[in-house]
């Protein structure tokens, strides 16, 4: 697959162009309203919101969230130890449901201990001999499609889809980059959002974040004196081609197709893929 992060062309053939909603505090939040889809149906406006941890949230944020997207869900992949260190914020009428994705840490994707000894922790695994980022990380996206916990996670997430007619529902991670971008990757296939406009969603992160991931390198390779290890940190930092396509190679070995790893691994039968297009299709 390629990198298609810039720009897309819909459906129609007209170019559309991945935006973030406009918060203060979270860079990386976006609402899939007027993503179109295969058939020429478009989803509809402040029903699927994917995010970052909400922590980076202002006050001002969770109004524009809560009044103007009528936020009324929260699916919260991180595990046990990211929500204590930086649990979400309270919001009037707004449940949070907790779906560790991951029950375990996993550098470059859970970020436990981030305001310690991550970053250590880090620049230590790019730092040993013969560590490969890029595989690294692919590795554990074909460990998210094959783990019966991450099954189990991203059904839940599909039943309360389904059990919410009206109003948003947003999922996040910490970054979110990987489990969110997983996430979304398959709400949009369920949803035969095209594969251009999928890619176009899941590469847009790396726009969003871009500053931050800059920031956070620097800060660590100046405090190892070690600026040989920017790429390797980079990687962990960003989603990159080779992990898409592990989880697609994954998934079409595991499952033959996208909408058999939906059925069989997920429990999203036919009638309820249906029954999704039908709340969140226009």
């Amino acid at each position: 697959m390629q990198d298609t992060h810039k720009k897309t062309k819909d459906i129609s053939g007209e170019l559309m162009e991945i935006r973030r909603i406009p918060l203060e505090g979270a860079k990386n939040i976006r609402d899939f309203g007027g993503f179109p889809t295969k058939d020429g149906k478009y989803i509809k406006p402040h029903r699927l919101l994917r995010s970052c941890e909400l922590c980076v949230t202002t006050e001002k944020d969770r109004e524009v969230l809560v009044q103007e997207y009528d936020l009324k869900k929260v699916l919260d992949f991180r595990t046990v130890k990211e929500r204590e260190e930086h649990p979400d914020p309270v919001m009037d009428g707004v449940v949070n449901l907790h779906m560790p994705v991951l029950d375990e840490k996993a550098l470059g994707v859970t970020r436990e201990g981030q305001d310690g000894d991550f970053l250590d922790q880090l620049a230590a695994s790019v730092m040993s001999p013969g560590f490969d980022a890029t595989r690294y990380m692919s590795d554990i996206y074909e460990k998210i499609i094959l783990s019966d916990n991450a099954a189990r996670q991203y059904g839940r997430m599909f039943d309360e889809l389904l059990a919410q007619e009206e109003e948003a529902t947003l999922w996040h991670c910490t970054a979110g980059k990987d489990r969110a971008g997983i996430a979304s990757i398959l709400v949009l296939s369920a949803l035969d959002v095209p594969e251009a406009v999928i890619e176009a969603d899941y590469f847009k992160v790396n726009d969003f974040l871009r500053d931050e991931n800059e920031k956070l390198c620097r800060s660590v390779e100046d405090k190892m004196n070690n600026h040989s290890i920017h790429d390797g940190l980079m990687k962990m930092f960003i989603v990159h081609n080779a992990y898409l396509d592990r989880m697609l190679h994954t998934i079409k070995i595991h499952y033959g197709t996208m909408s058999g790893y939906l059925e069989k691994g997920l429990g999203l039968s036919r009638d309820k893929k249906e029954l999704l297009k039908q709340l969140y299709l226009s």
